[in-house]
Order: structure tokens, then sequence, then C-alpha cells
């Protein structure tokens, strides 16, 4: 990854950002429009999450990101930043995705003591679509096997599920709990044996989009599978769809936060 590219997804090179840049962030809905607002909306994530450290860098044709990990408040939460750029080099789209819900909830608690309308759920009128040009939709990449050891870094759970067969039905669970899933992007995780997919998927009528890291072992196999999503509210739908279908298989640890059955939040 490049220290401009990540100088800039921290909120510390504004000069870097195109003046009608455009950000989507991991808890809100909107898009945030214009160098100032969204300079200011990267910096607010980076204080909140007190200075991230820079874990691996994503490429593809057309877009590349920095994954970030930080611990505020001793809960490990990993934010996933993919930008696009013009023919200048200045970047023109953001969008930014976190991981895991639960802990993407105290960070939303934390920023909006800061800006509230960072922190605010609301999906509009209607189910929610994200904002922008239809894409070019790819093929989705075929997935190795799973390694016997597999870990999974799930978009909703407090813990990481580990081995074939935990991980196994919490994938299938994920399959039944989504439809019409449609690829935006494959990138490339620098310096690992993997691949990343950017994805759009239907959640009780509302687009999710999900960032996907398959890292493989020597084997060829998936050895790790680390899963951001946005907007917030979107991911409580999932959250609440997938506790229906694992509650009997994955135990309490897996579930901290807000409680899975109760309502979903609101503005």
């Amino acid at each position: 990854m490049s220290d401009q590219l990540n100088a800039a997804l921290s909120g510390q090179a504004p000069t870097a950002l195109a003046e009608d840049v455009s950000l989507a962030t991991p808890l809100a809905a909107p898009r945030i429009a214009g160098r100032d607002a969204v300079s200011a909306a990267l910096g607010t994530y980076q204080r909140a999450l007190g200075a991230p450290e820079a874990t691996a860098g994503l490429k593809g044709d057309a877009v590349e990101g920095v994954v970030y990990s930080a611990s505020p408040g001793g809960r490990e939460t990993e934010i996933a930043a993919l930008a696009r750029t013009d023919s200048a080099g200045l970047i023109t789209t953001i969008d930014a995705y976190g991981r895991p819900w639960p802990f993407m909830a105290a960070l939303r608690e934390v920023i909006a003591k800061t800006d509230p309308a960072l922190a605010d759920p609301n999906l509009g009128t209607g189910p929610y679509a994200p904002q922008g040009p239809t894409p070019d939709w790819v093929d989705h990449p075929a997935v190795p096997p799973l390694a016997q050891d597999v870990t999974l870094y799930s978009p909703i759970l407090s813990e990481e599920p580990t081995g074939k067969a935990v991980v196994g039905p919490v994938l299938e669970a994920a399959a039944k709990s989504f439809s019409d899933l449609k690829v935006r992007a494959v990138l490339d995780i620098e310096g690992r044996s993997g691949f990343t997919v950017v994805i759009d998927e239907l959640v009780d009528g509302h687009v999710q989009q999900l960032v996907e890291m398959f890292t493989l072992n020597d084997a060829g196999e998936v050895g790790g599978i680390r899963i951001f999503t946005r907007p917030w509210l979107v991911t409580a739908h999932f959250r609440k769809n997938m506790y229906a279908l694992l509650k009997e298989t994955l135990g309490p640890e897996f579930w901290e936060g807000p409680d899975p059955q109760g309502p979903l939040p609101t503005p």
C-alpha cells in the first residue's frame, strides 16, 4: 500500500482527495460528499479508533484499499477502506466497511459524541440501496476448499469460529440469510496468497455491502475468511437472521453486544 493512500484514508492528506470526493462509511447509510466533509469524517474515525494500524493492502484494476485494525475499549475492530482515483490520481470515492458488528456498535457510541450524523442508523425511506451509478458487475472467483483449521473473522460475531466443522455451517447459514449476490470487484491482497471480493447482496430487502478477504494456506486451501460490512443497520438485520439459525450452534460468547433477539436500533 502507498503511504499517500494510507494518509488520505486516515484523513491526514486532504489534498489527495478530489474536490467532489464522496465517502460511504461503515455506520451511516448516506454518502458524504466534498473534500472538507470527507476529510473531517475520516479524521473522526481515525481519532475514535485511536490511531489504527494498517495491516493489509488491497489492489485491483480500478480500486485499491487498506485494512485497518484497532482496539478501542479493548475490543479489536477492523475497517476496510477502498478508494478509486481519477486520471489525475486524486481519490474520487471511498467506501469503508467494518467488523464485527457488536464492536462497531461500541465505536458508534464514541463517534456519536463527536458527530451524531456519522452514527445515525437511518436507512432512509424504503429499502436501502447504495448511492451512485450501477457498477459493471463481475464474476465471483472460485473459492478453494476450506482448510480443516480455517478461521472465520465474522462481520457479526464477537468471537472467531475455528475449524471446518464449525465454519462450514456458519457459512451455510449466511447463504440462507441473503439473496441476489452481485460482485463489484475482485482485488489481490498485497504480499499474501489470497484474494478479496467486494459484494452487494440483499438482506430483508435492503442492500448489504461486503468485503470478503480469503487468505490461503500453503496447500492452496482457505485458511482464513475476514468479512467486513456496511451499513451498520442492515448488518443488524443480518445478525438477527443469523442468530435465529445459529443460536443452538454457537454459544453466548459469540453474541456479545446488543441482544440479537431484541428490537433493531432506531434513529
